[in-house]
């Protein structure tokens, strides 16, 4: 019977450490997809602060081009911005 029981005892021992173990676990796990989720966002503000700076340039360029057609000026037609699509980082 002393057996039986210190079986029973170890087994809850076991599934209580197995369950602390998983608990940390998933807090551990939680905390590094939150830190990954961090540098996700901060990596597509970057990106979409480029993305913006060259449509703002594009569209600078588009109306440089539209008013130079609508004069009617001779060629060449105005040439592209400069840092157009050149980024830094």
């Amino acid at each position: 019977m002393v057996d039986f029981i210190t079986a029973i005892a170890g087994a809850c021992g076991v599934a209580f450490g197995a369950a602390v173990q998983a608990v940390v676990a998933w807090f551990n796990n939680k905390a590094t997809h939150e830190e990954h989720s961090v540098d996700m966002l901060r990596e597509a503000q970057t990106e979409l602060k480029d993305t913006m700076a060259d449509m703002n340039l594009l569209w600078e360029h588009n109306r440089a081009l539209i008013d130079h057609i609508y004069r009617g000026a001779p060629p060449p037609p105005p040439n592209p911005p400069e840092g157009l699509f050149k980024h830094d980082n």
